[in-house]
């Protein structure tokens, strides 16, 4: 081997080795694959909890997670409509967000027509122990659940839309109390004793709501059908759908002030749905994955600076040692008796 040879081999190799290992202290990002561990990244300061195309994420390693239908409990989904998701977590000192990307060929953000399905993302977090039933958990066994809906975030960027929308010709003759002429705007037309004849408005359900603050529901559940809206709505997200791709973040503090959710922390076990709109997916009909763990990478307890530079300095040293000795052995190895420099 000539010189020339033996020097890119030896950069080629402390590079490799260099790479792995600050993979492994989370100081680079990695490939994506298909694996059981999201690995969150830290971060100082702000976290793009609603800007999907931030530079940002490209800093946290991908972990690719397969889907499956839903076969538990009717209306069931015996082939997924989406194959898989491509998952990215961010946290810093207060936050914790995920960046989920999936395949999408219809955006599907209205829900006005009895015929119209959305396009959503579900993430579920809950404490490894006891390990929950993956399908909405189970009795003492709470999962904590964040729903994004397109349709939500349609209402926020694009205005709240009614049967008037989806029905140009409807009409309604007459509500007590609503002021102005037909047709009616919700809710400006509907003020006073007049919001008593919306009642999914007055009574606060958040599928009635016509302004809307986030587009993700917060909600927790100890098995099927138990499903409940939380009372503290934290979770806040957005999503971009462009090149048929649905690029979607999920963020919320680490410690809330509601105490039915689940408390973030390393170790603890997540899944995820998806629905697709297109694909008539509603309720139980969905793509579901299997429980993946949530690793918090270096800096969740408020990491040292200078041991972490100590650190890395540290790693780069042996991996430059380990090449050198690799490297020469080979040298020694390929020399043949009696050659200049032989032995």
């Amino acid at each position: 081997m000539d010189l020339t040879r033996r020097n890119l081999a030896a950069v080629l190799l402390f590079a490799a080795i260099a790479l792995t290992a600050l993979q492994g202290l989370g100081l680079a990002p990695g490939v994506a694959g298909a694996g059981t561990e999201i690995v969150a990244k830290h971060v100082v300061g702000a976290i793009p909890v609603a800007d999907p195309s931030s530079g940002m994420w490209r800093e946290a390693t991908p972990l690719e997670v397969p889907l499956s239908g839903q076969m538990t409990v009717e209306p069931m989904k015996m082939d997924p409509s989406t194959p898989s998701l491509e998952i990215r977590a961010l946290y810093n000192a207060t936050h914790i967000a995920f960046r989920v990307d999936w395949q999408d060929e219809t955006k599907d953000n209205r829900t006005i027509n009895v015929t119209d399905f959305r396009d959503a993302l579900a993430i579920q977090m809950a404490p490894p122990t006891p390990l929950p039933n993956v399908c909405m958990g189970s009795a003492g066994a709470r999962l904590h659940i964040m729903q994004w809906k397109a349709d939500w975030q349609a209402d926020i960027e694009e205005g709240f839309k009614d049967l008037q929308d989806a029905f140009p010709n409807f009409w309604s003759d007459w509500y007590p109390y609503a002021m102005g002429e037909p047709p009616y705007t919700v809710p400006d037309d509907f003020a006073g004793n007049a919001s008593l004849y919306l009642v999914g408005y007055t009574v606060g359900n958040p599928f009635s709501q016509p302004l809307k603050v986030t587009s993700v529901e917060d909600a927790v559940a100890e098995g099927f059908f138990t499903i409940t809206t939380q009372v503290s709505q934290d979770a806040i997200g957005r999503g971009v759908w462009a090149g048929r791709n649905w690029s979607v973040v999920v963020a919320r503090p680490l410690v809330s002030s509601d105490s039915a959710d689940v408390r973030v922390a390393h170790g603890n076990v997540m899944a995820f749905a998806v629905w697709d709109g297109a694909s008539g997916d509603v309720g139980a009909r969905k793509s579901v994955s299997t429980w993946v763990t949530l690793s918090l990478g270096p800096g969740a307890h408020s990491p040292d600076v200078v041991a972490l530079a100590g650190g890395t300095a540290a790693v780069l040293a042996t991996a430059g040692v380990i090449a050198i000795i690799v490297l020469r052995r080979r040298g020694k190895a390929g020399r043949k008796p009696g050659a200049p420099g032989g032995p």
